[in-house]
């Protein structure tokens, strides 16, 4: 009951990340992507289907703070299902940077599947401004991710372990 509880709670924390990011965890404005920051460390406790049930739901949580017609949803499923199969196989996480590699590579990968779903949408932002806006934006979000990741990553996997 404890560990359903504790879930919860991170998952209704986590508009209150996205809002209310301070200041310090910020690149020009840029916030860390806290639904990989999330769904990393219940992705590696957990199975594959429970991790791909989560990242359906956090993605439809997600997506119903962002505006236009990209998800976040299959970059979300693509990541929960690499995860829990390496935390199936790996069930030891030895370094605290570990937590930070995995995130920058799943903000990269979530960036990068946001940015060809607004090319492949929207075919009017296929010029040079859009691309090098996007690239900062993608880089910015992909360095604060992993500066952040680690510590917030790593408390919630030993939040899961001592629950």
């Amino acid at each position: 009951m404890t560990k359903k509880l504790f879930i919860f709670f991170t998952i209704i924390c986590l508009p209150v990340f996205i809002i209310i990011s301070p200041d310090w965890l910020k690149i020009n404005g840029i916030t860390p992507c806290w639904p990989v920051i999330l769904l990393l460390p219940f992705s590696l406790k957990n199975s594959p289907w429970k991790s791909v049930f989560a990242s359906i739901l956090l993605g439809i949580f997600i997506d119903s703070f962002t505006i236009g017609n990209v998800s976040y949803i299959p970059s979300l499923v693509v990541l929960s299902l690499v995860w829990s199969t390496y935390g199936l196989h790996n069930k030891k996480i030895k370094l605290f940077l570990n937590i930070g590699l995995m995130a920058i590579f799943g903000t990269f990968f979530v960036g990068l599947s946001i940015w060809v779903q607004k090319i492949i949408l929207y075919s009017v932002l296929r010029n040079d401004w859009f691309h090098s806006w996007s690239f900062y934006v993608l880089i910015s979000e992909v360095i604060i991710t992993g500066l952040v990741a680690p510590f917030f990553s790593s408390w919630l996997l030993l939040a899961y372990k001592k629950i």
